[in-house]
């Protein structure tokens, strides 16, 4: 029993150094751009992407990952690829719903929706610019639970229609990749 306890604390503590940890803006960013690069990695070869690239003629703001969709005359456009993780919004959502509050859970939902509204227009504004990129981008959400609420609150289509950006979890990102690669190659991007 005392070792079940013990075992216990050490996960305890363990759960609040990784809280710790994903506090930090700086810190979420990174997990969530490793996280991206280990999947583009997983399901690309190294010559169908690029990191850290320009996507927009006189912007000197690069893009996490980029993947080379293939164009016209064996040319190539991006698509870019960013990854965001509005941890902080979110986790104030998990608190509501795990204090039963539906005024904080209405009031966290309306925060978590302008976050995701606000990182799909950076995506947009900073990364899209047909016809050197698709005409849309997709923005990786790194924590499936984050995924899912984002579609549960229906922004997959609002994002899609105002903002040009599709959204990717953990799980759904390697399936949009490979049905991404597939329809280019029966219509290359113009």
């Amino acid at each position: 029993v005392y070792t079940g306890l013990g075992e216990m604390k050490t996960l305890a503590n363990g759960v609040g150094d990784l809280k710790k940890v994903l506090s930090n803006v700086k810190t979420r960013g990174i997990v969530g751009e490793y996280q991206l690069g280990a999947l583009i990695d997983d399901i690309l070869t190294r010559d169908q992407f690029e990191e850290n690239v320009i996507t927009k003629k006189g912007s000197t703001t690069r893009v996490e990952y980029a993947i080379k969709m293939p164009g016209e005359d064996g040319s190539f456009v991006y698509l870019p690829v960013d990854s965001k993780f509005p941890g902080d919004v979110y986790a104030q959502l998990v608190d509501a719903y795990d204090a039963g509050d539906p005024a904080a859970i209405a009031a966290a939902q309306a925060m978590l929706t302008t976050r995701i509204k606000g990182c799909a227009k950076d995506i947009r504004d900073k990364y899209i610019d047909p016809p050197n990129t698709t005409d849309f981008g997709i923005m990786f959400l790194p924590f499936e639970g984050l995924y899912a609420e984002v579609v549960r609150l229906g922004l997959v289509e609002v994002l899609q229609r105002q903002y040009k950006v599709n959204i990717a979890g953990p799980r759904p990102l390697p399936p949009c990749s490979t049905a991404c690669r597939w329809a280019s190659a029966r219509s290359p991007f113009r």
